[in-house]
C-alpha cells in the first residue's frame, strides 16, 4: 500500500484523495491504513445506499472520517473525482469496475484476486487479461502481501537453481468453501513462488478438495509445489512455508499489522 502512494508520487498526501469501492470487509482495513498514511478517503461504494451509509457511519465513529457513499460507481467517480481507486468488492465484479475505473485514467489497488469469474473459461479470461493488459491507462497494484515473506528472509535462501521443493500451508478463519477456497487464498501461495522463482509455466497440475480444505501440487521450473489451504471461523491461523527442507514460520502478534518471520 504504501508503495501504491509512493509509485504515484504524492508530495502532499494530505490533499490526495482516494476511494474505497466495497468498504464493508477488507476494505475497512484500507480506510484505516490509507487514513494512517495521511491520504483522504473521500468516497465509499457499497452494494445499496442503506448498506454505503452504515459504512460512512461506522468510519465516522471509528476513524473520524467524513465519507461520503454512493451506490453506483459511474456517479461516484463523477462527483467525486477520486486521485485513485480502492477495489474490495466481490471477485466477480473486479473486471468490469477495473475497466470504468481505467477508462477514467485513475490508477487502481485491487484486492486479489485481480478479477475472476466462475463462468469464464480460459478462452474468456484470456481475452479479459488482454484487455487490461493492454489498456492504455493502466496502473494497477493488486494486494498480494504474502510475497514480501520471500523478501524478509531472502538472505537464507539457497540460490534459485537449487530450490527443488516448495510447500506451503495457510489456515484461515475465512468462510469460504470448496473450490472458493482456492479463489481466496491461492493468490497468497502463487505470489511466494512467483516472488521465489519468477515467472514460469505452471506444468502437472492436480488438486483435490473438501469442504475446509483445498490442496494441489505441480511443478514450476523444477520445483514441485504443495499448496494446502484451510478455513474456518473455529481453526486456528496458520502460515508456514518450506524452501527445499527449511521452514519458515509466520508468527503474528497483537496488533493486526505486525508480524515477523522465523526460520
Amino acid at each position: 500500500m504504501r508503495c501504491f502512494i509512493n509509485t504515484l508520487d504524492i508530495k502532499q498526501k494530505k490533499k490526495f484523495k482516494i476511494a474505497i469501492l466495497g468498504a464493508s470487509g477488507i476494505g475497512k482495513i484500507h480506510a484505516r491504513n490509507f487514513d494512517k498514511l495521511n491520504v483522504k478517503i473521500n468516497a465509499l461504494l457499497g452494494s445499496s445506499l442503506a448498506s454505503g451509509k452504515a459504512i460512512s457511519d461506522e468510519l465516522k465513529k471509528s476513524l473520524g472520517l467524513e465519507v461520503d457513499y454512493y451506490d453506483d460507481l459511474d456517479l461516484l467517480l463523477k462527483e467525486s473525482s477520486p486521485d485513485a481507486v480502492v477495489i474490495s468488492t466481490p471477485n466477480g465484479l473486479h473486471y468490469d469496475q477495473i475497466l470504468k475505473v481505467l477508462d477514467k485514467n485513475i490508477p487502481i489497488f485491487c484486492e486479489k484476486p485481480l478479477f475472476w469469474n466462475k463462468d469464464d473459461n480460459y478462452k474468456t479470461f484470456l481475452k479479459k487479461l488482454n484487455i487490461i493488459s493492454d489498456h492504455p491507462n493502466r496502473v494497477i497494484f493488486v494486494n498480494t502481501s504474502a510475497a514480501s515473506y520471500i523478501q524478509s528472509v531472502e538472505a537464507l535462501l539457497p540460490n534459485i537453481k537449487d530450490i527443488y521443493s516448495f510447500n506451503f500451508k495457510f489456515v484461515t478463519q475465512g468462510n469460504n468453501k470448496f473450490t472458493s477456497i482456492a479463489e481466496d487464498l491461492l493468490p497468497h501461495g502463487l505470489s511466494l513462488i512467483i516472488e521465489l522463482l519468477g515467472c514460469h509455466d505452471i506444468t502437472l497440475f492436480n488438486e483435490e478438495y473438501s469442504e475446509t480444505i483445498y490442496k494441489c501440487n505441480f511443478e514450476y521450473s523444477g520445483c514441485v509445489v504443495n499448496f494446502e489451504f484451510q478455513e474456518g471461523k473455529l481453526l486456528k491461523k496458520e502460515f508456514i512455508f518450506t524452501v527445499n527442507e527449511r521452514e519458515f514460520i509466520r508468527a503474528q502478534k497483537e496488533s493486526f499489522n505486525d508480524y515477523q518471520v522465523f526460520s
